[in-house]
C-alpha cells in the first residue's frame, strides 16, 4: 500500500496576511478518488459555482473583512 502526501501552505506573502499557515495530509491511494470527489462536493455545497467558473484561488482577504483579518 501507497500513501500519498498533499502539503500546501497559505499566507507566506509577507505583505497582505499577517499569518502563515502549513498543512499537510497522508492518505492511502485507494482513498485518493474518494477523496477527490468529496472535496469536489463540499466545494459545489459551499461555494456553489463560484469557485469552479472563474478558475481562480480563493484568498482569505478577499472573502473576511479586513477587521476579521489583521494582525493583533
Amino acid at each position: 500500500m501507497t500513501n500519498l502526501l498533499f502539503i500546501d501552505e497559505s499566507g507566506n506573502d509577507h505583505k497582505e496576511s499577517p499569518y502563515e499557515v502549513l498543512a499537510g495530509i497522508s492518505i492511502p491511494d485507494r482513498n485518493l478518488w474518494k477523496l477527490i470527489q468529496n472535496t469536489k462536493q463540499i466545494k459545489s455545497k459551499l461555494f456553489g459555482g463560484f469557485y469552479e467558473a472563474r478558475r481562480i484561488e480563493l484568498k482569505a482577504t478577499k472573502i473576511f473583512k479586513t477587521k476579521n483579518f489583521s494582525a493583533r
